[in-house]
């Protein structure tokens, strides 16, 4: 009976150290895989307008909203097939200003290798598609969101994004009226 003991101690003590392992390799390859994108992703900058709410349990962020988020029909190819509540795939184009704009949006992404962001398509009237995106919180320490709630009242805020082929996109950095004023790290 005394030599069953030691056995299952063992076992228990080989299951918790496997599965330690699985937790760390499932947290390095999320770390490994945001830092690939952020150096590797296809880099567009996106223009939008930013307010600074407070979260108890995460701190300060931004709220980034995305100009991308409302957009005129007019202005885009809409596929047919889009509902709400839909994945959409936007299309995106370099404007005239400095920011990208979008130029179509998909049910599905495209054959050929293009600028790309994945988002939901949320609703469309005559005059207005709303769209949202997972990247519309920047978390920052409190003196930074505030400062950067100050410079967004006094000039055009723009969101760096690193950018997949799949459409799944990270924050990479902010501009400030076409300056850099903050690049994210990478690890």
């Amino acid at each position: 009976m005394s030599k069953a003991r030691p056995l299952t101690r063992r076992r228990l003590v080989t299951a918790i150290i496997v599965v330690a392992l699985i937790q760390t390799a499932a947290l390095a390859r999320m770390v490994t895989d945001r830092a690939a994108l952020l150096r590797n992703g296809t880099e567009v900058v996106l223009e939008t307008g930013a307010i600074d709410p407070r979260d108890l349990f995460r701190g300060h962020y931004t709220i980034l909203n995305l100009m991308i988020s409302r957009i005129d029909p007019k202005s885009v190819r809409v596929d047919p097939a889009l509902e709400p509540g839909m994945p959409v795939y936007v299309v995106l184009g370099p404007g005239a200003d400095g920011y990208w704009q979008a130029e179509n949006l998909l049910a599905a992404p495209p054959d050929s290798p293009v600028p790309l962001l994945r988002g939901l398509f949320e609703y469309a009237h005559d005059t207005e598609i709303i769209l949202s995106f997972p990247i519309d919180r920047y978390f920052a320490p409190k003196d930074r969101a505030l400062e950067l709630e100050g410079i967004n009242r006094d000039g055009r805020m723009g969101v760096i994004l690193a950018l997949d082929d799949s459409g799944y996109g990270a924050i990479k950095g902010l501009m400030i009226d076409g300056q850099r004023i903050y690049e994210e790290p990478l690890y």
